[in-house]
């Protein structure tokens, strides 16, 4: 019996080797060798688990896909506080984009696909939303996960829909034994995480309960390079702004009171008129001199012409207005001030001699739980997250705007919150050659923005800034399984269904601020619906008596409706009805070659068509900022039908060949080379076409060429892992706006935040069975990020990352890890730049991304087993 407990210190993603499905001849790695041996050594020795090489894998795992599949286990890597997008970044081909920085909005892309076109799923359940653009990996758990497929090319047909990009399915883990593991870990910058899972035999199977919390500070360095320049720029004349005010109040008193104290400083002022005894003696003096101030030979003349003008009845009443008079005048000495330096303090306020800058509102919250129950045929699941996070400030392009972002008290407290029930109940049984299962899932997600802060720089009022909710729930169910038809056929099945609905509320849905004959609730959509179905068959094919060559045809059948519903019909928008709904629907197809050339080399072809459905707003909009398309734009009202746009669609295919045996004297070995490539059409673009709206219209069209490599190396107390991705992509676009006179004549257009060469390294050191010394590397290419004026490009620069780290056993039950990632510190540096036309010919701008990455993180983990 053993218990894992852990305590961390992380910076920037640290990452480790990944594991691809191995061949089922695939040899036993050396580690493992010396695991078993050590079995057998006395009580007090204790051996390392496995790092980055693995054993002769199940024989399941060469058969998950024909294609191309890559196998990762969070466990491998547990007290390195890695997430899912860190463990991602280590697949050949896949992309990993901090959209807002690390912790926040977080997507993925394979093989220069868009977000949009990876679906990602949870034990074979689509975790992809209609309401959403792309999947945020940010917020998927892997603390109770038992391994990550990453399937690229071919789609396995027990994975509902059609995926151009390809498809993650995470797979949490099966309760099979009494068990209890703990973690708790610290790092850089307020990082805490927690963790325990109990696994106990219930009844006729077994149970596995989960829970975790991960949360950060998140306000780590960085430098802000326009600081010392704005500042450099702009002070002196602010400066000499504020000197001509502070002069003007010297002068003023040397007026009115005979007395010019030389101020030098608005504090200075303040202060002077805070103090009685100083404010007693101008008041005495300038009420000395009030008369002759308004040009009156003596105090007397002055009391009598407010009589004589009827300001006052008595000598009283005009003593009285004579004080009161000249300590306005007085008190207006400094009102004047703060009031015409108004506008040169808060400048000046925002204007900063030091570069360095702390990350602000850049904090999350991340709960889980779940509770699992499985036995040779049911399995009963419920899980439950919640995501509290900050949403930082962009770092705006102009150095005047983005020198006061993060500096105090000049963000808003904008946040989100994301919580998220989910159930799955299934059964699986065997009848002779048939293996099939059913499952039927419920989702509840509710998301919640709020900003109390949505007026603080003074922008106007506008629905949904101050708060918003997206509330969803999707009912599905599926029924899938395997046939054995003889020696030479596997078939498999899957037809699945789902209905999504979503409702949408938020601030200011009672106010006109579109139309004067509709409130933003009856013009809004308020309500969705995404009703999807498919039904997929694949067959896998032995061609010889040798059985190593086997072909995999499979059919899919995908269908797609979406419902947008708004409480009230436009005047001004005439082609938008209140409800608008499309229904989409077409057969795909894809084949695989394998062929077993020997016990140490395999070889494989993938070819296949695919076809994204749309989302919600894709189709139906938003109602307000995003509508569907109009096909008249001659007429002031839009007058006609919605054009919608379709499903995006395209090809892939790939060849690869795997290399299982010893290379560079390793005791074992393992290389898999893969060149792919894919054609896309019919591409979505949001397009303006109205002054105040936008249509999503299929403009763009592309092609993806490039190629993959993964290696993994084992000697006696060496581990290495190699990969390594070559991407080159083309892009073409029209201008589809109706105005245009382009028509369908396309021209390139670069793909963004598609890196052209992108890498990692991992190299582990075991100099005995308790101690285990890693270190990684880390490259990103430099990317085309935007367009902008004159169509001019800008990207961000290229990231090299390097993470050391090391595990060591304290005893059977016990391990302590600690490490660094981003040791130099290169993510915070990371900056924009421009380029003269879309084939590069970058030049640097000194301009800092919009959302800053986390730099040096280090951590330290204990864990402990029981």
């Amino acid at each position: 019996m053993s218990i894992a407990c852990s305590l961390a210190f992380s910076l920037t993603p640290d990452f480790g080797g990944v594991a691809y499905a191995a061949e089922p001849d695939s040899k036993q790695s050396q580690e493992t060798t010396e695991t078993v041996k050590a079995d057998s050594k006395p009580a007090q020795e204790y051996t390392l688990e496995s790092v980055t090489v693995e054993a002769k894998r199940p024989d399941w795992e060469s058969k998950l896909s024909p294609g191309t599949v890559t196998i990762i286990r969070p466990d491998d890597y547990k007290g390195e506080q890695k997430t899912l997008p860190e463990l991602l970044k280590d697949v050949p081909g896949v992309h990993v984009r901090y959209v807002s920085g690390k912790g926040q909005y977080t997507t993925v892309s394979v093989r220069g696909s868009t977000a949009a076109q990876v679906g990602v799923f949870v034990d074979g359940v689509l975790s992809n939303l209609g309401g959403d653009a792309a999947v945020d990996i940010s917020t998927i758990p892997i603390h109770n996960v038992e391994r990550i497929e990453v399937y690229r090319g071919y789609i396995p047909a027990r994975f509902g829909g059609t995926y151009m990009g390809g498809v993650i399915n995470i797979v949490t883990k099966k309760p099979d034994k009494a068990n209890i593991s703990a973690q708790v870990g610290k790092s850089s910058w307020g990082g805490t995480i927690a963790g325990l899972e109990i696994t106990q035999p219930l009844g006729s199977g077994s149970l596995m309960i989960g829970i975790n919390r991960d949360e950060s500070d998140g306000d780590f360095r960085y430098e802000n390079p326009y600081s010392k320049e704005v500042y450099a720029r702009d002070m002196p004349g602010l400066q000499a702004n504020m000197n001509f005010f502070i002069r003007t109040v010297n002068d003023n008193l040397d007026l009115y009171t005979g007395i010019n104290p030389g101020y030098s400083t608005l504090e200075e002022v303040d202060a002077a008129f805070n103090n009685p005894a100083v404010y007693n003696q101008y008041l005495s003096a300038i009420r000395g001199n009030w008369y002759w101030l308004n040009w009156h030979s003596s105090k007397q003349e002055m009391l009598d012409d407010y009589i004589l003008n009827n300001r006052a009845s008595t000598l009283a009443e005009a003593e009285q207005l004579y004080n009161q008079e000249a300590k306005a005048q007085l008190d207006d000495v400094r009102t004047s001030l703060h009031n015409q330096s108004a506008g040169t303090r808060k400048l000046m306020s925002e204007l900063s001699n030091d570069n360095t800058r702390w990350r602000k509102n850049n904090d999350y919250k991340n709960t889980d739980a779940i509770i699992k129950w499985q036995d040779d045929h049911w399995l009963v699941k419920g899980s439950w997250k919640k995501i509290d996070r900050g949403m930082p400030r962009r770092v705006d392009g102009d150095p005047t705007l983005s020198t006061i972002v993060d500096l105090p008290d000049k963000f808003e407290r904008k946040r989100q919150e994301l919580t998220t029930k989910e159930l799955m109940v299934g059964r699986r049984d065997m009848s002779g050659n048939l293996e099939w299962g059913w499952q039927l899932n419920y989702l509840d997600q509710d998301k919640r923005y709020r900003n109390p802060d949505y007026q603080k720089f003074g922008k106007i009022p506008a629905v949904f800034e101050e708060w918003s909710a997206f509330d969803s729930r999707r009912l599905g169910g599926a029924i899938d399984g395997t046939y054995k038809a003889g020696d030479n056929h596997l078939l498999e099945f899957l037809a699945n269904w789902s209905k999504e609905k979503m409702d949408v509320n938020g601030s200011r849905m009672d106010k006109y601020d579109f139309e004067p004959s509709l409130t933003n609730r009856e013009r809004f959509r308020t309500y969705y619906e995404h009703t999807l179905f498919n039904l997929q068959l694949q067959d896998t094919i032995t061609l010889n008596q040798a059985a190593d060559l086997w072909l995999t045809p499979s059919i899919r059948y995908n269908y797609s409706k979406v419902m947008g519903r708004a409480l009230g019909k436009s005047d001004l928008n005439k082609w938008v009805d209140q409800e608008d709904s499309q229904v989409n629907d077409k057969v795909t197809w894809q084949v695989a070659l394998k062929k077993q050339v020997d016990e140490h080399l395999t070889l494989r072809s993938t070819y296949g068509t695919y076809y994204r459905l749309l989302n919600l707003y894709e189709i139906a909009g938003d109602g307000a900022g995003i509508l569907p398309r109009p096909n008249a734009y001659n007429d002031p009202k839009y007058a006609g039908q919605s054009i919608f746009p379709v499903p995006e669609e395209g090809t892939q295919w790939d060849l690869a060949a795997i290399w299982d045996g010893r290379l560079l004297g390793a005791n074992s070995s393992k290389v898999q080379l893969t060149y792919f490539g894919r054609d896309s059409k019919n591409m979505l673009h949001l397009y303006r076409f109205g002054y105040n709206f936008w249509s999503y219209t299929n403009a763009r069209k592309g092609q993806a060429n490039g190629v993959e490599l993964q290696a993994d190396f084992n000697w006696d107390k060496w581990d290495m892992s190699l990969a390594g991705t070559y991407l080159h992509t083309k892009q073409q676009t029209k201008y589809n706006a109706p105005s245009s006179s382009t028509g369908e004549i396309y021209f390139s257009y670069p793909q963004l935040y598609t890196p052209e060469w992108e890498g990692s390294a991992r190299l582990t050191y075991r100099p005995d069975n308790r101690l285990a010394v890693f270190g990684e590397v880390k490259y990103i290419d430099e990317m085309v990020t935007g367009i902008g004026a004159y169509d001019k490009p800008y990207g961000q620069t290229s990231l090299t990352t390097v993470g050391l780290g090391a595990k060591y056993k304290i005893d059977k039950d016990c391990q302590i890890i600690a490490g660094v990632n981003d040791l130099f510190d290169k993510g915070p540096e990371m900056t924009f730049n421009s380029g003269n036309n879309y084939s590069g010919s970058w030049q640097a701008q000194n301009m800092l991304l919009e959302y800053p990455l986390q730099g040096r993180t280090y951590y330290v983990t204990l864990q402990y087993k029981y």
